[in-house]
């Protein structure tokens, strides 16, 4: 009875997050070209773990052995086409390669393609997940040398997942390469379906809450993109660059541009006449933050003066109007990275600094 729920467990949950994204598709239109393929995903994990549930169970067949190695070589090559999808990449030859053993299985699987299917998943595996990986942090990196409101923070659960997702690939590797008929006991079995319902759960939930802003756009998708980290697209002397330097502060402290909470590089580059490219490279040589980074300093900063204003003369004021004047896109926004910067909380920054000047006075 356990036996037979605990390998059930990864098919269910499939189940449910395919009804949960099919819903979602025909009811949120802005981002379905992300949920088609997280629909794509789900369905053909919910093929591949029913055949799975069945061969366990004591119930193979031959459509059965077939439709499993084909939703196998799926699974993959959809969830890095939704990747791609959800960093606004450009469609380019990867996904219909990575799709294509899949093709041949599903044509010539009588002909008995089970090494080639084994070798060819391994294959799609490792491309995935160091593509995945790689393409996830260079849309974070971007993300924050353009946009001032710290949204790579939308992506970050599923750059973590991403190793998760290798470390139960290990696991369906091993299980491909052996066979299924190599894991016939029930212990051995009832792991990895843990393993996976817990993976497959993970996958679902973090997807259903990572829904990037529709602006946000990559490289690939702009005529001139900023540089990958490590790079220097543009060479300037070390003089143009301090006096570059000099202007950014200037302009972002008398214009107030960090109160925007809008603001990207492209505004900071119009208002000292310089390009998204040279401004973005100067700021991370001379401090070592991304753009978001260090447009957040001026942010907290301004929000420690409001905190400290003595015509705030009670706690919940003084938090609000710093908030309100400090640029920040949202009051957890704010929190986060007050504390981040502090080591304490708007709150008690303001409790300590006013103690402090009473004492002093």
């Amino acid at each position: 009875m356990l036996y037979n729920l605990i390998i059930s467990l990864p098919m269910v949950v499939c189940g449910g997050w395919l009804i949960f994204f099919l819903f979602r598709c025909f009811s949120e239109k802005a981002e379905r070209h992300v949920t088609c393929w997280l629909v794509c995903f789900f369905a053909a994990a919910l093929v591949l773990y029913t055949n799975h549930w069945l061969f366990f169970s004591g119930h193979p067949s031959a459509i059965g052995e077939w439709s499993y190695y084909v939703a196998n070589l799926c699974v993959y090559p959809v969830y890095y086409a939704y990747l791609r999808a959800l960093t606004r990449t450009k469609r380019n030859w990867e996904v219909p390669a990575l799709l294509l053993p899949a093709v041949l299985v599903a044509i010539c699987f009588p002909f008995g393609l089970h090494l080639f299917a084994r070798i060819a998943f391994a294959v799609q595996v490792v491309w995935v997940l160091v593509r995945g990986y790689r393409l996830v942090w260079q849309t974070i990196h971007r993300m924050d040398n353009t946009y001032s409101d710290d949204r790579s923070r939308i992506l970050r659960p599923t750059h973590m997942l991403l190793v998760f997702l290798g470390v139960t690939a290990v696991v369906s590797i091993v299980l491909n390469v052996f066979g299924r008929d190599y894991f016939a006991h029930e212990t051995f079995v009832m792991i990895p379906a843990v393993l996976m319902t817990v993976l497959l759960y993970g996958l679902g939930y973090v997807a259903a809450h990572t829904v990037v802003p529709q602006e946000t756009v990559t490289e690939e998708l702009m005529g001139d993109g900023l540089p990958m980290a490590g790079t220097e697209k543009d060479f300037v002397t070390t003089e143009e660059t301090d006096a570059l330097f000099f202007k950014i502060a200037d302009a972002i402290r008398k214009q107030k541009l960090y109160a925007d909470p809008r603001l990207t590089i492209q505004d900071l580059a119009a208002a000292v006449n310089s390009n998204r490219t040279y401004v973005s490279n100067c700021i991370n040589r001379r401090t070592g933050y991304s753009f978001s980074q260090y447009i957040a300093h001026y942010r907290v900063e301004c929000a420690e003066q409001v905190l400290l204003d003595p015509q705030y003369a009670n706690d919940h004021d003084a938090i609000a109007a710093a908030i309100a004047l400090s640029g920040f896109s949202s009051d957890q926004n704010f929190y986060r990275v007050f504390k981040d910067i502090n080591n304490k909380t708007p709150l008690q920054y303001r409790k300590e600094k006013m103690h402090f000047c009473t004492i002093c006075e």
